[in-house]
């Protein structure tokens, strides 16, 4: 009987916290939010990658020019669309908790005089696909949304 009720209170307790925290086992990803591609090298980033409002081009020396983004960037004076930016990339390690793909902005036109204090803007966004053919994304406003902004390759 005490192995029933210690069962029963454990089944009580886990339902709570479920219920309480809104974690469960039925969580699932994003659509288009895939993980990262085992063994990604930098050299497989290298390109220009587009959506409809953005077009980023990543170099094999690690700099990058961007049209378009960062679209939430405060304080900058011209249009999100418009807005060029320039700076270095790189692919965290793939065991690192920071973006897996991080940038730092060198220059962005209409925001501080398009010196960005000496390139301390920072940057990143998530990496799915394949080798062969990645695609970068990052979540707009809240991750539980699942509205992605996604950039495909195109070269």
């Amino acid at each position: 009987m005490n192995g029933r009720l210690f069962g029963l209170a454990c089944t009580l307790v886990l339902a709570a916290s479920v219920i309480t925290t809104g974690c469960s086992s039925r969580y699932s990803p994003c659509p288009g939010a895939d993980q990262r591609p085992e063994g990604l090298s930098t050299r497989d980033l290298v390109g220009t990658y587009e959506n409809s409002a953005a077009r980023l081009t990543l170099r094999n020396d690690g700099t990058f020019t961007t049209v378009g983004w960062p679209a939430t960037l405060e304080g900058a004076a011209d249009s999100p669309r418009d807005r060029t930016g320039s700076g270095t990339w790189e692919l965290t390690p793939a065991h690192d908790t920071d973006w897996p793909v991080s940038f730092s902005f060198h220059k962005i036109s209409g925001y501080w005089d398009s010196d960005v204090n000496g390139g301390y803007y920072g940057s990143g966004l998530y990496v799915g696909g394949s080798r062969e053919n990645p695609h970068l994304y990052a979540y707009v406003g809240d991750p539980d949304s699942c509205d992605l902004a996604t950039l495909t390759r195109h070269s």
